[in-house]
């Protein structure tokens, strides 16, 4: 498992029991970090099966359709999120109008279907759990092989470990129950789009105070 930050968030490469998977790809213009991403392991964009998207903003989803043109890969999101990432559903931006002005550029991503839609707890390769709150078809993939989570944008980590900023969550009170459903994996590391990674017992804590 390989994680790597682009712009502000990060993506993580996971070769789970055989399936390479991507999860979530970076701001558009993270192509060629990916490429290195995936060159560290010995690996080509043209191996990957899943690429995995835990929300549909644009620093998760940025280069999902051109990473999904060159590899043929199966695109996953929330069911939620799909109608968003496809172009068609309205983009969940922040809260306030500085934050709306200062994330702006974040929607204007490539559009694109996604191949997958997840409702239910789904598992392919991976295992996705909806964990609404960031966005109404926000996801978090669990990788039991390696006892740990993605947690995308449902913890942030810049500073304190704290739930997501209420001024970029569409329902903070969702979000906190999918904070304690993360807790309730008992994952033992826990990686953070926003931050460094955590240990389980880290985000349990935080979940019994949230």
């Amino acid at each position: 498992m390989l994680g790597a930050p682009f712009a502000a968030a990060s993506l993580f490469v996971v070769e789970h029991r055989g399936v390479l998977s991507i999860v979530d790809t970076g701001s558009e213009g993270a192509f060629r970090r990916i490429v290195s991403a995936l060159g560290a392991l010995g690996r080509r964009p043209e191996e990957l099966r899943e690429i995995v998207l835990t929300h549909c903003h644009g620093d998760h989803s940025g280069e999902a359709r051109r990473l999904a043109e060159v590899s043929g890969a199966t695109v996953v999101a929330g069911e939620a999120d799909a109608e968003v990432i496809a172009g068609r559903g309205d983009y969940p931006g922040p809260r306030d109008r500085l934050g709306r002005t200062l994330y702006r550029g974040l929607e204007r991503f490539p559009r694109l279907e996604v191949g997958r839609r997840v409702e239910g707890e789904d598992e392919g390769g991976l295992r996705a759990i909806p964990t609404p709150g960031h966005t109404l078809g926000h996801l978090a993939i669990l990788v039991p092989d390696a006892s740990a989570v993605v947690a995308g944008d449902a913890v942030w980590h810049l500073g304190p470990l704290k739930p997501s900023w209420k001024r970029f969550t569409q329902d903070p009170e969702a979000n906190k129950e999918s904070v304690r459903r993360l807790a309730d994996l008992r994952a033992e590391r826990v990686l953070i789009s926003h931050g460094p990674s955590v240990s389980g017992q880290r985000l349990r804590d935080l979940a019994a105070d949230v």
